[in-house]
This record gives structure tokens, C-alpha cells and sequence, in this order.
């Protein structure tokens, strides 16, 4: 028993070093090196992560469901088949990544870039969820913290003591270095239990079973993900790499306030509201999801006031114009993630209670809407028009997610 809370604090406390770290990297970078190659950085971490969602087909969401009914000894069957569907998916992925770069979306010169961390981050990441799937969490902490948070401390240790090395390739290359290594730690421990059982071959019926049943939850992904990438692209066309450097980085600030929500508040609310949908306790459900939204709502505005203070003390700090003369790019940035927040209490409600089809419609409207907007911005070359929209998009969620739920409470509590 000792153990398991031993394992369990560690794994919490990497989990916490690896937030702070990432939020500590940008901070330096914006410190260190030009505004345009922490823009440039921004982007292409941006055009990753949505690239994963496409490649990996939010796949994993069928395959560790599988995996938890066979014994981890005849995983090896089901993660082959996996590896298949993404070498297939890579490929037809490939013209498409040509149009990205002769359209100008992303920078011509940062292909390999791209493709090698696409490749590395997805491996690593997939490899994290089998850890966690076979309750390996301590090494999917460890991991994770390699992959996401010792090797910004080593950026940032490498550009303090060699000035000339203070540009976006360095980080890229121990970005690169760090994930490849936590896909070898992972890979030669999954190896180890899975190789023995040969199991089935490749099984053509399994994989269009997940791609059926993971693919409303990749739609859902992509347009929630949408908006957290499309926005640096509009911003890169209209201000430029160093508005979106300064961009990137009151975003990458603002993003604390989510993953800190989600540590503290919404990870541990999601279990016992998701068990008492699940057994039908309606009213404990209520009672409970009541707290939830308390809790949440004060949460949130005290996690944003704390970034709006943090943002003014690190802006002395830097003492950089490019960063200055952005300042109100931070307020409606604040502004729109405290509604995206606020969002997530309803949809945690509906995800409880199963209602994936109203959240799959929200978010797809949501990304409408912000496309629209975007292209707006970029005709009226008006910078600000793409934080109007994101406070727009952010609304429509709250709003149509905030009715249906409360819909379906009336239809519940009249059963």
C-alpha cells in the first residue's frame, strides 16, 4: 500500500514538474532568443499537435478498451495492427503536408523538423497511453517528463552557457533528441511483454471497427483542437513571426490556466461524476456536479487573475518591446480562455452522461464559426478580429453545451 502512494505522489509531482517546465521554457525562449523564432517554435509545436490528431486518428480511444480485456502478454496482436493503420494514414498524409509548405502555411526549411518530431511525439505518446493502460504509471511519468519536461531545462542550461547556440534549432534538435529517447525507454519495455505472443496477423475487420468508433471522436478532437492551432496561423499571415512570438507566448501562458484547472479540479470531479451517470444516481449526480460547477467557476477566475498578475511581473522581467506593444493580445487571450473554462463544466457534465453527439456538433459549429472569423481577419488584415472570433467560438460553446445539459437534467429528473 506504501508503494502505490509512493508511485502515485511521484507520478503527480512529475506530472506537475513537467507542466511547470514547459510553461518556464517559454518564458526563457521569450528572454533568450528573437520574437520570431519563439513564433516560429509556436507554430511548428501548434502543427504538430494537430497533426497527431489527424495520423493517429484518435485510434487509441478503441485500442486501449481492446487491450484492457486481453492479458497484457497478447497486446503485441493489436498494437501491430495499430502500426499498420498509421503507416497507411502517414502516407496519404504526405501530399497533403506538400500543400502546407507550397501554400506557405508552414516555413519552408522546417520539413524534416516537422516530419521527424511529428513522427517521435506520436510514437512517444502512443507508447505513454500503453503504459498507462497496463498501470505502468510510473514509467508513463517518467516518460512523459522526458518527452515534455527535462529537456527544456537542458535547452534553456545549453543557451545560458553558449550564447550562439540561442535560436529555435537548438531547442528543436533536444526536442527531437529527448522524445526519440522516450520512445526507446518505452518501446524496449512494451517489447519485452509483448513479442513472445504472435497472436493474429493483420486483421483488416478490427481496424475498420476502431476507425468506425473512434472517428466522432476524432471530429470532436480536430474542432477543439482547431481553434487552439488555426489561430497562430492567422496571426503568423497577418502580424508576422514576431507578433506571433509574443503571441505564442501569452498563449503558452494562458494555457497554464487550463492544464492547472484540469490538475486540480477536473481530473478528480470526472470519475465520480462519470460512476454515478453510469449506476443512474440522478440526484447524487446533480448534487454532485453542483460542487463541480462552484468549484470550477471560482477556480478558473482565481487561475486567470493569477496569470494576469504573473503576465505583468514576467513583461518587467523581459523588458522587451515586441512583448510590451502586444500586452492587449494577453487580456483577450485571458478573457477567452476564462469562457473556454467556464465550457468545461457543461461538457463535462454531457461527456459523463454520454451526450457525445451534442458535443461533437458544438465543437464542429464552435470551429466554424472561428474559421469564419478567421478568414474575416485576414481580408480586413485586422489582428484582433482572431481574438473576437476565439471569444465567439468560446461562447457558442458555453452556450449550446450549457442548454443541452440542461435539457437533458429537465428530461432526468421528470424519468
Amino acid at each position: 500500500m506504501k508503494n502505490k502512494k509512493f508511485i502515485h505522489c511521484f507520478s503527480v509531482i512529475l506530472r506537475a514538474a513537467t507542466l511547470f517546465s514547459k510553461f518556464a521554457l517559454v518564458i526563457m525562449l521569450a528572454k533568450l532568443i528573437p520574437g520570431g523564432d519563439v513564433g516560429l517554435y509556436g507554430l511548428l509545436s501548434a502543427a504538430i499537435g494537430y497533426a497527431i490528431f489527424i495520423v493517429g486518428f484518435e485510434f487509441y480511444t478503441y485500442s486501449t478498451r481492446e487491450m484492457i480485456a486481453y492479458p497484457r502478454e497478447q497486446w503485441g496482436w493489436m498494437l501491430k495492427n495499430q502500426i499498420v493503420l498509421t503507416i497507411s494514414v502517414y502516407i496519404m498524409f504526405l501530399p497533403l503536408l506538400y500543400f502546407l509548405y507550397y501554400l506557405g502555411i508552414l516555413p519552408v526549411g522546417t520539413e524534416f523538423w516537422f516530419i521527424a518530431l511529428l513522427i517521435v511525439e506520436y510514437v512517444s505518446q502512443e507508447i505513454n497511453r500503453v503504459l498507462i493502460t497496463g498501470r505502468n504509471y510510473l514509467l508513463a511519468s517518467i516518460i512523459l517528463f522526458l518527452r515534455q519536461g527535462i529537456w527544456c531545462w537542458v535547452v534553456v542550461a545549453i543557451m545560458l552557457m553558449m550564447p550562439s547556440l540561442r535560436n529555435v534549432y537548438t531547442v528543436l534538435i533536444v526536442w527531437l533528441v529527448a522524445s526519440g529517447a522516450a520512445c526507446i525507454i518505452g518501446g524496449i519495455y512494451i517489447f519485452q511483454f509483448t513479442h513472445k505472443y504472435k497472436g493474429q496477423g493483420i486483421n483488416w475487420q478490427w481496424i475498420k471497427k476502431g476507425l468506425k468508433l473512434s472517428l466522432p471522436m476524432l471530429m470532436a478532437a480536430l474542432a477543439i483542437r482547431g481553434i487552439f492551432t488555426f489561430d497562430r496561423f492567422a496571426i503568423k499571415d497577418i502580424g508576422g513571426l514576431d507578433v506571433l512570438g509574443a503571441y505564442v507566448f501569452f498563449a503558452s501562458m494562458a494555457s497554464a490556466v487550463q492544464s492547472f484547472l484540469d490538475t486540480i479540479v477536473i481530473s478528480f470531479a470526472f470519475p465520480e461524476l462519470s460512476k454515478l451517470a453510469a449506476e443512474k444516481k440522478h440526484e447524487e449526480f446533480w448534487i454532485t456536479f453542483k460542487r463541480f460547477l462552484l468549484k470550477t467557476f471560482l477556480m478558473s477566475i482565481f487561475l486567470c487573475i493569477c496569470c494576469w498578475l504573473s503576465g505583468l511581473i514576467v513583461l518587467h522581467w523581459l523588458n522587451n518591446q515586441i512583448y510590451d506593444r502586444s500586452y492587449s493580445l494577453f487580456i483577450f487571450l485571458i478573457f477567452s480562455t476564462l469562457i473556454y473554462c467556464l465550457s468545461l463544466i457543461p461538457h463535462l457534465g454531457l461527456y459523463a452522461l454520454r451526450e457525445d453527439t451534442v458535443i461533437i456538433k458544438s465543437q464542429v459549429v464552435s470551429l466554424i464559426v472561428f474559421i469564419g472569423a478567421i478568414i474575416i481577419s485576414i481580408m480586413l488584415e485586422e489582428l484582433y478580429m482572431v481574438m473576437v472570433g476565439m471569444i465567439l467560438s468560446f461562447s457558442v460553446l458555453l452556450l449550446w453545451k450549457s442548454i443541452m445539459l440542461f435539457s437533458k437534467r429537465k428530461i432526468l429528473c421528470a424519468e
